[in-house]
């Protein structure tokens, strides 16, 4: 009964999406998966769907998102990354343990050979060159400082920041890149020091009062003529979304801005644009998917049914905020090029 009441209640205070997607998550025993990746992947009603993308309204959306905004963001991060390295090890490729966005080019590759495109297509575009320092920001399990070093020989001059004790952990025990426990958007950057600075995934968690400043900060920290890259979902238009309420369930205090606002800040900061490029995410949500069910009783001994079910519910709904086309990922590269100026 005491689930049943809370769907209720969260029903009328975020919405029924949300309610909904957290009745699941929530359900005592794993999620048959066809039947969860059908329900939350369909295309609902037309009374229903348009209830479920105007409740609650913008105004509240807009309050609720800014209370979860409150919190530190370490906590959203360690909520999300810090469940177990050896859980993700389960459905990511097995050769990078990317955990973002793949490039499925045919449709029929395996995810380790579209994981391994994706690196390749991000290594022609921050363009490493031995004896660079080379910064990733939000570096995961160290997957593209891994590629870098494939290209480069040279791990001397790698370097990484994340907020994730798991994978900070996991980077000293396998890796040995210069990764620390670092929250990059406060750190403070040495002027001038780095050629080229990056993140895959990773910029979703910077809030939109914190972007202007923080571009301000990697554009000084970049020598002339330096690149920033970035690997990130966005959403497309101005107004907050009912998806910025759900995606509080699995990114705490985490908000999506709009292209346009990241493009202005780009700008703004001094940056010329130099490449965009659009990613389809779908069949790497769908990737996952898969895999987490397959190895569902290897899952089960290292997390809850709850954490199991919470990640076969964020992928399938995941992969319907993609199809409804409300976002999507992009790829900038961004060369240093004016000083920004006062407002940035």
């Amino acid at each position: 009964m005491k689930r049943e009441f809370n769907l209720l209640t969260d029903i009328a205070t975020y919405g029924v999406p949300y309610g909904y997607l957290k009745y699941l998550i929530n359900a005592p025993r794993p999620l048959d998966p066809e039947a969860t990746w059908t329900e939350i992947t369909r295309e609902p009603p037309g009374a229903m769907k348009w209830f479920a993308d105007h409740y609650p309204p913008e105004f509240a959306r807009a309050w609720l998102v800014a209370r979860k905004q409150r919190q530190d963001v370490r906590l959203g991060i360690a909520e999300h990354y810090d469940v177990s390295n050896a859980f993700y090890e389960l459905f990511l490729d097995r050769r990078y343990m990317f955990y973002s966005c793949a490039d499925f080019v045919q449709g029929t590759e395996t995810l380790e050979e579209a994981q391994a495109k994706k690196a390749d297509y991000l290594l022609r575009l921050i363009d490493p060159h031995a004896g660079e320092e080379i910064l990733e920001l939000g570096c995961g399990w160290g997957p593209m400082l891994k590629r870098i070093h494939e290209a480069t020989g040279d791990k001397e001059h790698l370097h990484g920041y994340t907020l994730s004790r798991e994978q900070a952990d996991y980077n000293d025990q396998h890796n040995g890149f210069r990764v620390q426990f670092q929250n990059f958007i406060t750190a403070d950057y040495p002027q001038g020091f780095y050629d080229k600075i990056y993140s895959i995934g990773a910029w979703e968690h910077v809030r939109p009062h914190e972007i202007g400043p923080l571009l301000a900060k990697l554009y000084r920290a970049l020598k002339p003529g330096g690149r920033l890259v970035q690997h990130f979902l966005c959403r497309f238009g101005n107004p907050l979304p009912a998806s910025a309420v759900i995606s509080q369930l699995f990114f705490p205090g985490a908000v999506n801005s709009s292209y346009r606002f990241h493009r202005r800040s780009f700008e703004t900061a001094g940056f010329r644009i130099t490449h965009v490029s659009l990613h389809d995410y779908r069949p790497t949500l769908r990737a996952w998917f898969d895999r987490l069910v397959h190895e569902r009783e290897q899952a089960l001994q290292l997390v809850s049914v709850q954490t199991y079910n919470r990640y076969l519910v964020f992928f399938a709904s995941a992969w319907r905020y993609f199809d409804e086309q409300t976002g999507t990922v992009f790829r900038f590269v961004l060369e240093k090029g004016k000083e920004p100026n006062a407002e940035a």
